[in-house]
């Protein structure tokens, strides 16, 4: 007999788990030790791997008597995935996914909602029951796509998921007010193609990340009342209808006006933050930037999306600001868009010439890049008078803007 089959059967078990299903089950020919390891092993089981996929997960559901760990199942019709779903929930499962097939929606299945060991749930094209009560009392994990919530779900869902933890809502149809509210939620994160007129984030006293990205900001007033932990923030469209930050009220589709309540408080709520993420329109007033950033004291990683070129009469006059203190904490500035115009240049001087502690700009550049590019901005930018001696100036071509956000990866559902 091998070293490894000589193991004890818990830790046969564990190597097994990491396995996808068929390579686990194939390991039942090896020997005799083997033949009946794989049955016991916790089930990772991902019906895309598959071929013949509702033949053979049936077949593995039949075979297979452990723990399931992490099922990923694509819907076709309802009786395979009440069948599916209610033997997953039986054997403990933990990380769920369940993706509706084409433009097949489906509603989730009774047995799914009051599932205790149930800690991570992805779910694309489903649909929530319309009656609900307490469900997913252990949750922590929770990611919507292109799922319709209807005006209590996200209410029900937070007062009722005590262990939540993180909650991306992606091109969900939502209601006209997103209101976010959860003692237990860290990350929280929402795209939205449909229209939202006010997203309200408040009693969230462990948040520590909010990225948002919605469908005609224009349109959409943003409220972060409470949020004392957090410490990533973007996109901030700075064309929003309405932005209030803790105290700060920020209208900026009228004439920019922007009032300071306390400045103790507003520190309190945003001193936090380390990572902010903008979005630059042609529209903005000259003076929306730099009072936005005021707003971030402690700021250390800046990302700045620029949608077109932006004309000098748009643009802050960064020259004339005096020296912000956010410049005394950042360190990173990665900016997509660049252009290398006068706009471009005047922000990239700002931050090279009073930046102290800064390590490391990043331009995505929507123009050709050369050697004779780099060095004229480099000049223009007056890079050998920078305050920081450790900056680097890292120059990419990236003519279609591809590379838009890239935390947003990790909240898309596949």
């Amino acid at each position: 007999m091998d070293m490894i089959s000589e193991l004890p059967d818990c830790i046969l078990h564990s190597i097994l788990s990491f396995l996808p299903a068929q390579y686990a089950a194939r390991t039942s020919v090896l020997s005799s030790r083997w033949r009946h390891l794989w049955e016991e092993a916790p089930l990772r089981l991902d019906d895309e791997s598959l071929c013949r996929k509702e033949q053979l997960v049936s077949r593995i559901f039949y075979a297979h008597r452990g723990p399931i760990e992490n099922f990923r199942l694509v819907c076709y019709t309802r009786a395979t995935i009440d069948g599916f779903v209610e033997s997953a929930v039986k054997r403990g499962i933990r990380e769920l996914t369940l993706l509706g097939y084409g433009r097949y929606s489906f509603e989730l299945p009774p047995s799914l909602l009051p599932c205790n060991s149930l800690h991570q749930l992805s779910l694309r094209l489903g649909e929530f029951p319309q009656a609900l009560h307490s469900i997913f009392p252990n949750l922590k994990e929770l990611r919507l796509s292109c799922v319709k919530l209807h005006n209590d779900l996200l209410h029900i869902l937070l007062s009722t998921c005590g262990s939540l933890d993180t909650l991306h809502l992606i091109d969900c149809l939502n209601p006209s007010v997103v209101s976010i509210s959860s003692t237990s939620l860290r990350k929280f994160a929402l795209k939205s193609s449909s229209w939202v007129d006010e997203l309200i984030i408040k009693d969230t006293p462990n948040l520590e990340s909010f990225k948002l990205d919605v469908y005609s900001p224009e349109n959409t007033g943003v409220k972060v009342l409470d949020a004392p932990k957090l410490q990533f923030l973007g996109f901030l469209c700075l064309n929003f209808n309405a932005l209030q930050l803790g105290e700060n009220f920020y209208d900026l589709q009228e004439t920019p006006s922007f009032h300071v309540k306390a400045m103790p408080c507003r520190l309190k709520i945003l001193s936090y933050v380390k990572t902010l993420a903008i979005k630059i329109t042609p529209t903005l007033d000259k003076t929306t930037p730099p009072d936005i950033l005021r707003c971030f004291p402690f700021l250390e990683n800046l990302f700045i999306m620029k949608e077109e070129r932006i004309g000098s009469g748009y643009y802050p006059r960064w020259d004339e600001q005096c020296s912000l203190s956010f410049l005394n904490h950042l360190k990173t500035v990665n900016m997509r868009g660049f252009y290398g115009d006068w706009s471009d240049v005047e922000l990239l001087r700002y931050l090279v010439l009073h930046g102290k502690v800064l390590k490391k700009v990043t331009l995505r550049c929507v123009v050709s890049v050369c050697q004779k590019f780099v060095e004229t901005m480099r000049r223009q930018v007056s890079f050998e008078e920078r305050e920081s001696s450790d900056l680097e100036l890292l120059f990419y071509q990236d003519a279609q803007n591809v590379d838009q956000f890239s935390p947003w990866k990790e909240v898309v559902i596949r």
